[in-house]
């Protein structure tokens, strides 16, 4: 499947589960949705509407205060990592292990719904899933973990994750919830809803510890440590070079499926470059602060090449147990993903000057150099 016909199996709107709330806050900060994508608002609203019965129902079921009786005894893993940075693959591999619970593809679309519509929802669903996502080559499954973000961008106004759908106000969304510059309580409605989240999917999980990822969390490490102050982290690094170019490309397809304005493009990625900056400066003062045996950190090229011995060391150096139990069952999956082929991008001149002048600090940090092949000249 090509990347046009996985964008046309993907246009369903990824948050179009959320609230008619939500969706009608949204909209009303925006200040309305330009004219053209009044009929992709339209579906996104049908499909909204069509499952308001079932939010009622889930409200009832499993309401709020029921979950808030759901004990997190065992704090979350989290991956930590700028988007494009390998994230997934790595959520991926530790997902392998049975010990650990996520927050499934399914749970993160259908989370305002998802604990009462498990298994006979699931399946009708199931077959608008295109095989792999939009922006890559990765398999997209309902069963497969998702960052909690999508969940919390289905279930309130309060994620970074919508400024697919108005990217205009892309540098707003990114400093608001990804640096987190909230107010006191527009912070504590956040973290309401959140460990909302991650309490519904520890009761799907029978209580097991959440790995987690979203590449929001990079800026919230302080917030998240608060939370949950014996969490583990691992943090994964990759090329700034071709994370630039990645999320360029990522962009660049993601928006078309979500948007419902049109923004100026040198702005957006002006943003994104922002909140590398932001957010990658944010965490390496906030690791300084995280116990030993709490954090490790691992570059992506390194678990590209040899994934058994980088996650051995993970597991050893965060003190997680069952490594020798769980590195059968990794190799299986990395058997079975073999075909695997990541997208490959040239890094051209204009993109090596960029990244030297911006995110120079991060270079310097992990001591990168533009992949081979490439000039700056």
């Amino acid at each position: 499947m090509n990347v046009t016909e996985r964008v046309n199996a993907f246009q369903q709107h990824v948050f179009s589960m959320a609230p008619l709330g939500v969706w009608l806050r949204l909209i009303a900060e925006n200040g309305g949705v330009d004219s053209k994508y009044w009929g992709k608002l339209a579906k996104v609203i049908a499909i909204s509407a069509m499952f308001a019965p079932l939010r009622v129902a889930e409200r009832l079921v499993f309401s709020r205060s029921r979950m808030a009786n759901v004990p997190i005894e065992n704090p979350p893993l989290y991956i930590q990592g700028f988007a494009r940075s390998g994230t997934t693959h790595l959520l991926n591999l530790l997902a392998q292990d049975p010990s650990f619970g996520v927050v499934s593809t399914f749970q993160a679309m259908a989370s305002p719904v998802f604990l009462i519509g498990r298994g006979w929802l699931e399946r009708l669903i199931a077959n608008r899933v295109p095989e792999t996502r939009p922006m890559d080559n990765m398999i997209v499954s309902l069963d497969l973990p998702q960052e909690e973000d999508v969940a919390l961008a289905n279930s309130s106004h309060l994620s970074s994750a919508h400024l697919l759908s108005f990217p205009r106000r892309t540098k707003e969304f990114l400093e608001r919830y990804s640096t987190m510059q909230l107010t006191d309580i527009e912070m504590a409605k956040w973290e309401t809803i959140y460990l909302d989240i991650l309490r519904r999917a520890t009761f799907a999980a029978n209580g097991k510890r959440l790995v987690l990822k979203s590449p929001a969390n990079l800026g919230r490490t302080a917030i998240l440590r608060r939370m949950f102050p014996d969490a583990k982290f691992v943090h994964i690094v990759r090329n700034p070079y071709v994370v630039y170019q990645s999320m360029s490309h990522m962009y660049e397809t993601m928006l078309p499926i979500c948007q419902l304005d049109d923004a100026d493009a040198d702005e957006v990625a002006m943003a994104i470059r922002d909140s590398y900056v932001s957010m990658m400066k944010q965490y390496m003062l906030e690791r300084e602060l995280i116990p030993e045996g709490h954090l490790t950190e691992i570059r992506y090229e390194d678990l590209e090449r040899d994934p058994l011995t980088e996650l051995s060391r993970v597991y050893s150096e965060l003190g997680l147990p069952g490594w020798e139990r769980v590195r059968e069952k990794v190799d299986i999956y990395l058997r079975k993903t073999a075909g695997y082929r990541k997208n490959v991008y040239e890094i051209d001149p204009q993109t090596i000057e960029v990244v030297n002048r911006e995110w120079g600090f991060a270079i310097d940090e992990w001591g990168y150099q533009p992949p081979e092949g490439t000039s700056n000249g």
